[in-house]
């Protein structure tokens, strides 16, 4: 069996995907790990319960080329795309989580950044390319099949686009499953676990989760599992920003379906 590549662009949506799949194929997780250990991220080395003659569904950031992690043995990807200025907003949270922010730019020195960039160029310096490089390097490849999820949609129609996903993947599911895989894995419940594990982390260093940032980043009100908002606007942080956004990315967007 190959390799099915849950793929995106950081800050898409990567994580609820890979919680909504395993909450369908085994039951609700009891912690973050388990996602990790059947259906792994090629970018952090945690511990996995796959087999090497497995089918191997994995997340990967990664712009796709021949220099991929196992390219040659792809099988297929599923795509997630998210419109780009929702990802600035999330990256930027990202940030915040990981100090930068504060530390080296402001909110709206990061967005002229994102904006000139076409992208983070901290995810571009690791291979993720722009984000349109990056979808375009999935999307318009005929080596496998795609599925393209976007995830307005899988936000609008959770269980419909999950159980899409699970069919062009191959694998059976009874709507209950899916029914009790977009209860396990809503935004309550996966910051619950967020907390949990996070408090879990301050008593015990050792302790792993899927879930980026500390308990102290919880006390700012700052969260992994953030608000997963749609439509966000940069006029928030800076009057000027939305259209230096608009103009910037106005031509991928369109080549994508986003306005």
């Amino acid at each position: 069996m190959g390799i099915v590549w849950l793929a995106s662009y950081p800050k898409s949506g990567n994580t609820w995907l890979r919680f909504l799949l395993y909450s369908a194929m085994f039951g609700p997780p009891e912690q973050s790990l388990d996602i990790a250990r059947k259906l792994p991220d090629v970018h952090r080395p945690l511990p996995t319960d796959v087999m090497n003659d497995q089918r191997i569904i994995a997340k990967t950031h990664f712009a796709f080329s021949d220099k991929h992690p196992k390219a040659a043995e792809t099988e297929r990807a599923v795509l997630i795309v998210r419109h780009p200025r929702d990802v600035l907003f999330s990256a930027l949270n990202y940030r915040r989580l990981s100090g930068l922010t504060t530390a080296q730019m402001t909110d709206a020195q990061y967005a002229r950044h994102f904006i000139g960039n076409l992208g983070d160029p901290e995810f571009k310096a690791q291979g993720f390319g722009t984000w349109q490089q990056h979808v375009s390097s999935w999307a318009d490849q005929d080596r496998f099949p795609v599925h393209v999820l976007k995830y307005e949609q899988l936000k609008a129609d959770t269980a419909h686009h999950l159980r899409a996903v699970l069919d062009f993947l191959e694998i059976s599911a009874e709507d209950s499953a899916i029914d009790d895989a977009v209860k396990a894995s809503s935004f309550d419940s996966m910051r619950a676990m967020e907390i949990r594990e996070k408090h879990q982390n301050a008593k015990n260093p050792k302790s792993q989760s899927l879930f980026v940032g500390t308990a102290q980043s919880r006390q700012s009100g700052t969260y992994f599992m953030n608000a997963g908002k749609s439509g966000n606007s940069l006029r928030t942080i800076s009057p000027d920003l939305e259209s230096a956004f608009n103009k910037a990315f106005e031509q991928p967007m369109q080549q994508y379906g986003y306005e």
